[in-house]
């Protein structure tokens, strides 16, 4: 009981200890002052790949301060690539007329020059079935039948005077389609307007990490390994392979953080001779490690790889002509919580970036600086001798005991 009780009083101080060591070693390390503010509003603080290679992997080590040291609310965006749907593209109709054979033939010019499997008609509300043939021509004077005895629904719209009817077919890349309403002499349904609609992709923003250092290595095992290393720990969000080799290749490749130990970054990797061998990554590390199966095929040669971080960036509200400092990397930081993240969705993302200056390491003011470090010396200093003379007392008695017990 003894023993376990002495046991218990040196984990105790030696935690103590640890805790003081901790407490002198907390605080952000950098910092980096932004440039001038020049209205008040909200503005877009970039997080470079240097800042980032500072920061914690979950950016929970970031603040922005005011000169008075109070922390500035921001939310944490990214410009992923993003889709946006349902965008009416409208088609010029160019004729709608009876012609000799005593049906409707509506004109619609592709001026999207894409090929199309789909046209909407923009219809003015009917209660009757009709049937359609649609055909394509590239000069508008010699056609040919795309498809035959499509229905027309008799749809219609209690809410507005016209409806939308979706014509489905096999892609074609004509520059001119017709819509033959079907039925010598028969009333034709009103196709007031025709169009697609698109889904609009914006591309993903990215900004290039400094280039790594390439390794390579045939092995005998029919892979090849590229050994990439970076000057530190970035943001990896893609990876673009400059690749040499026979005129047609494909190849399976697999990557692995190598910053301790190897692990394998999730996803199914290839790499293509006939398009851009572009490779999508979450990682922040100082080293990765590709290797490329070969099978029986010659090896290819890595000429370069560029690497690049996903633009990331701060959205602060800042009053003007304040002295706005970001301060970061520290491993004790817990993500902070502001009010802003609820009103992330009504705040534009089309704000004016603000730049910051270079970093530097964040030194406390001389007096502020002076006092807190005598304080943590101090108490330092006071738990190691308490540790000292706890354990000195503790060897005398415990030398004591066992001389008795002998």
């Amino acid at each position: 009981m003894k023993k376990r009780l002495r046991l218990n009083t040196f984990l105790c101080l030696l935690f103590c200890l640890t805790c003081s060591n901790n407490q002198a070693q907390q605080g952000f390390r950098y910092k980096a002052a932004l440039d001038s503010v020049p209205a008040s509003g909200f503005y877009q603080v970039t997080i470079s790949p240097a800042l980032g290679a500072a920061l914690q992997p979950d950016l929970r080590d970031l603040r922005i301060v005011d000169p008075a040291g109070k922390q500035v609310p921001y939310i944490l965006k990214s410009d992923l690539p993003a889709f946006n749907e349902n965008s009416f593209a409208e088609l010029p109709v160019r004729s709608a007329k009876k012609e000799a054979d005593g049906q409707t033939h509506v004109v619609i010019e592709n001026t999207l020059q894409q090929p199309l499997n789909e046209l909407l008609l923009v219809i003015k509300n009917t209660d009757a079935d009709r049937t359609v043939t649609l055909s394509g021509s590239d000069d508008g004077k010699l056609w040919f039948v795309i498809k035959e005895h499509a229905w027309l629904n008799s749809f219609f719209s209690n809410s507005s005077d016209r409806f939308v009817q979706t014509l489905s077919f096999p892609k074609s890349s004509y520059r001119y389609f017709t819509v033959i309403i079907n039925g010598k002499d028969l009333l034709p349904v009103n196709i007031v307007k025709a169009g697609v609609y698109q889904q609009t992709l914006y591309s993903g923003k990215y900004l290039p990490v400094p280039a790594p250092v390439l390794l390579q290595k045939d092995s005998s095992d029919k892979s090849s390994y590229i050994d990439v290393q970076f000057t530190s720990h970035y943001f990896l969000s893609r990876l673009v392979l400059q690749a040499q080799g026979p005129k047609f290749y494909e190849r399976v490749v697999e990557i692995y953080n190598n910053t301790n130990g190897l692990q394998p970054v999730p996803g199914l990797f290839t790499i293509r001779s006939d398009k851009e061998t572009i490779l999508p990554v979450s990682l922040k590390t100082n080293r990765i490690l590709i290797r490329i199966i070969n099978n029986d095929n010659p090896p290819l040669q890595i000429k370069s790889i560029e690497a690049f971080q996903l633009h990331q960036y701060l959205l602060a509200y800042l009053e003007k002509e304040t002295a706005y400092t970001l301060q970061f990397s520290d491993s004790a930081a817990i993500p902070p919580v502001y009010d802003l993240q609820s009103f992330k969705d009504s705040i534009t993302s089309n704000a004016t970036t603000l730049q910051y200056g270079g970093i530097s390491n964040n030194a406390l003011p001389a007096q502020k600086a002076t006092g807190q470090t005598a304080g943590n010396k101090a108490i330092l200093w006071l738990a190691i001798g308490t540790a000292i003379v706890v354990l000195l007392m503790l060897t005398f008695k415990l030398t004591g005991e066992i001389k008795k017990s002998n």
